[in-house]
C-alpha cells in the first residue's frame, strides 16, 4: 500500500495541485473543510484501540467544488463501490454524497491510492475531461469492469497502469515492485486512456 508521503509525491508529479492531503478519516474532525480542494482518506482512525498509530487500510478519496454562486458539488469514490463513512458526511455537513457505485478493485488487489490517484487526475487534470464533475466521474468509472458482474479484474488493472505508465522512464523505485512506474514530469499521463479498447 502507498504511503501518504509517496501518494503526495506522485500527486504533485501528475499536477493534482488541488490535493489537499492525505488523512486519515479520524482526523477530519479536527478540520475544516475547504473549497475546490480533493482530499485522500484513509479509512482507519489514526490511532487504534491501544492508543497506536495506525498503519491504514483502505484509501478512497472525495472532492468539493463550491462557486460563490452555486451550491457545492461533492463527489467521493472508493474502488470497491461502496459509500462514505459518516466521518465524511460530517465533515462536509451532508446528509449524502453522490459515490461510484462500480467496484473496480478486486479483494486480493491492493491498489486503492493508486486508483485515488488517478480519479482524482482524471476529473481535475486530464485534458479530455467535460470538466462537468458527475459527468467526468461517470466516465472514469466506465473505464473499468464492474468486479460485481464480471471477474475480469486483470482489465481493471490495465486501465488503471495507463494512468502511470511512462515507457521513457528509467527512474527505479520500489514502487515498480507493483507494476507502476513513475510520470516524467509535464507529461500527458492519461494520453492511454483514449486507447482502452485496445487493452
Amino acid at each position: 500500500m502507498l504511503t501518504n508521503v509517496q501518494i503526495m509525491k506522485l500527486a504533485k508529479r501528475m499536477r493534482i495541485n488541488n490535493l489537499e492531503g492525505v488523512f486519515f478519516k479520524s482526523q477530519l474532525e479536527d478540520m475544516k473543510l475547504k473549497k475546490n480542494k480533493s482530499y485522500i482518506i484513509n479509512l482507519e482512525d489514526e490511532y487504534d484501540e491501544e492508543g497506536e498509530l495506525n498503519d491504514g487500510s483502505h484509501y478512497t478519496c472525495f472532492q468539493y467544488n463550491q462557486d460563490d454562486k452555486e451550491d457545492p458539488e461533492i463527489v467521493y469514490f472508493d474502488s470497491f463501490g461502496v459509500a462514505p463513512p459518516e466521518e465524511v458526511l460530517k465533515f462536509c455537513n451532508v446528509k449524502g454524497i453522490p459515490y461510484n457505485m462500480i467496484d473496480i478493485q478486486s479483494l486480493m488487489a491492493n491498489f486503492c491510492g493508486w486508483a485515488c490517484l488517478a480519479f482524482l487526475h482524471f476529473i481535475n487534470v486530464w485534458d479530455g475531461r467535460s470538466k462537468c464533475l458527475y459527468y467526468d466521474c461517470y466516465q472514469f468509472t466506465n473505464l473499468f469492469e464492474d468486479l460485481g458482474k464480471t471477474s475480469d479484474w486483470k482489465k481493471n488493472e490495465l486501465i488503471l497502469k495507463q494512468f502511470f505508465k511512462s515507457p521513457n522512464d528509467k527512474q527505479s523505485d520500489t514502487l515498480e515492485s507493483v507494476g507502476f512506474t513513475f510520470i516524467p514530469e509535464n507529461t500527458n499521463i492519461a494520453s492511454g486512456i483514449a486507447n482502452v479498447n485496445t487493452i
